[in-house]
């Protein structure tokens, strides 16, 4: 007689990772933490499938037959329990009488392991369908997916770090690659804002059937603030010029963030004035217009 898909030598709660015994909705929510770690789509870990597979089983083991398999998992372990503690016996002052007893204790011993067999082969009677024997392989682990609720994927949150020079770049370009899902996303002056992009089904997978969840795109651009500063799209730097240099009528090349810009030193030049170059701030998007840039110039 074949015993039900199970083994009643291996624990399928310590497979989830949970105690022997514990309440269904804990099996639940550890096969959950755990099916989603080691999905085959979500997980680079190197032996993902063969773990989630296992996973799917022992879940769906203690899903259908868990009342036959604890009690069969019990008697298993109270045998043994007992079989530890006949080898235990002292040996000391053997004499007839005790090797008789003995005997008489291995064969209720005997007697009792064959009533035990006999109450597994009624407990797997009782598990099967229409008295029809079914045998576990692995082909069966596919069958627990279909019962399952479908699980969203996660949303994936990810912030980039920009300088202010390759913002602006980007700005022109009008958008922004991502080499994890090489894809290019709009790019535009909301992104100076800490405005949140999203991208609709680029995050984690999700389970079962379910939806993927969204990937999610913020900027983090660093301005060094000891030379410039932005007021909406424009920009503000400050330049240290040689003496020789700052003479009216004379242009300067300055190297900014905005790239290379000539100035020319005006009359009136004063250290506490700013020079402005029209339209050499932000560059212009859908929605906004180009920038100025204003440059005070310092004497070095």
């Amino acid at each position: 007689m074949l015993r039900p898909n199970y083994d009643i030598n291996i624990d399928y709660f310590a497979i989830l990772g949970v105690h022997y015994g514990a309440c269904s909705k804990t099996v639940k929510l550890a096969y959950r933490k755990m099916a989603r770690r080691y999905h085959p789509d979500v997980s680079k870990i190197h032996d993902a499938q063969a773990r989630f597979q296992e996973i799917a089983a022992a879940y769906e083991i203690l899903s259908k037959y868990r009342d036959a398999y604890c009690r069969e998992f019990d008697l298993r372990r109270n045998q043994q329990r007992r079989r530890t503690g006949y080898q235990q016996a002292s040996p000391r002052n053997k004499t007839h009488t005790q090797a008789d007893s003995h005997k008489r204790s291995s064969a209720n011993q005997k007697t009792s392991s064959r009533t035990e067999q006999k109450q597994y082969a009624e407990d797997a009677d009782k598990q099967t369908d229409d008295g029809k024997q079914y045998q576990y392989s692995s082909s069966d682990y596919q069958s627990a997916f279909k019962y399952q609720k479908p699980i969203n994927g996660k949303n994936r949150v990810i912030t980039y770090p920009l300088t202010l020079r390759y913002a602006i770049r980007l700005l022109n370009l009008g958008s922004f690659y991502i080499p994890g899902l090489k894809v290019k996303m709009k790019f535009n002056r909301q992104a100076f804002d800490e405005k949140t992009f999203r991208l609709e089904g680029k995050g984690y997978s999700g389970l079962f059937g379910g939806v993927p969840g969204d990937y999610l795109v913020k900027f983090n651009i660093k301005i060094d603030s000891s030379r410039y500063k932005l007021d909406q799209g424009d920009i503000y730097g400050t330049f240290v010029v040689p003496k020789s240099m700052l003479q009216p009528g004379k242009k300067i090349s300055l190297d900014t963030v905005a790239g290379k810009l000539d100035v020319v030193v005006p009359k009136n030049y004063s250290a506490e004035k700013f020079i402005k170059i029209k339209g050499m701030g932000l560059p212009a998007d859908e929605e906004h217009k180009a920038g100025d840039f204003y440059a005070r110039l310092l004497l070095g």
